[in-house]
C-alpha cells in the first residue's frame, strides 16, 4: 500500500484556502479505512515504505515512491476521464514500481487519493472524492480503479461516508478471498 494522499480545501467568503493539518489527518483516515476493508476481505497488507529485507534506505524508498506517485499523477487525469480503458491495459506506471521493496512479497500496489471541498455552515453541501487505484506491482499496469463521491460531513468519519460504498465496490470487483455472493455490504 502506497502512502495515501488527500487534500481538503475550505471554500469561504475569501475564496479557497488549503487545510494542511486537516488534510494530513484525513489522508490517514482514508488509508486506515481502505486498509481495514481490504484486510476484512482477507488481503494481507504491506506498506510500500517498509524496507522489508531489501536493505534500502529511507531516502531511496522515498525517491522511488515519489517517482511512482508522479507517474500516477501524470496518467490519472486520462484514467479518471476514460476508466473503461483500464480493462484494455491502457494505463501503466512503468517498471519503477518493481523497485519498491514491497514488490518482492506483493502482487498489487494500492493507491488511496482523496480530495474534498468544505463549505461554511449554511453553504452548499461539502463534496468529496476518493480514488482507490490498483496496479500490478511487477509491471506497473493499472488493474482497477474505484471512484467514490459522497456528500455530507465527510471529514468527520471516513467509515460512515465512504465505507459502505467501498464495500459494494470491492464486492462488485471480487477483491479479496470472500466470494462475491456471500459478501454483505458493510461487513
Amino acid at each position: 500500500m502506497m502512502p495515501s494522499q488527500a487534500y481538503l480545501t475550505r471554500i469561504g467568503m475569501k475564496g479557497a484556502e488549503g487545510m494542511t493539518k486537516e488534510s494530513e489527518a484525513w489522508a490517514e483516515d482514508l488509508e486506515a479505512l481502505v486498509e481495514s476493508h481490504l484486510k476484512t476481505d482477507g488481503i494481507a497488507i504491506n506498506s510500500a515504505t517498509n524496507p522489508l529485507s531489501s536493505g534500502a534506505s529511507d531516502a531511496e524508498i522515498s525517491g522511488v515512491i515519489s517517482q511512482v506517485q508522479e507517474k500516477l499523477h501524470s496518467v490519472a487525469p486520462l484514467m479518471y476521464k476514460k476508466p473503461g480503458r483500464i480493462a484494455k491495459s491502457a494505463y501503466t506506471l512503468g517498471d519503477q514500481v518493481g523497485m519498491l521493496p514491497c514488490s518482492e512479497k506483493s502482487d498489487i500496489l494500492v493507491f488511496v487519493q482523496g480530495g474534498g471541498q468544505v463549505f461554511p455552515i449554511g453553504g452548499p453541501d461539502d463534496a468529496a472524492e476518493l480514488f482507490v487505484t490498483m496496479a500490478d506491482v511487477k509491471t506497473g499496469e493499472i488493474l482497477d480503479l474505484i471512484e467514490l463521491y459522497p456528500g455530507g460531513n465527510f471529514p468527520s468519519s471516513a467509515e460512515v461516508y465512504f465505507g459502505p460504498d467501498l464495500d459494494v465496490e470491492l464486492a462488485s470487483k471480487n477483491v479479496g478471498s470472500i466470494p462475491r455472493k456471500t459478501r454483505k455490504s458493510g461487513q
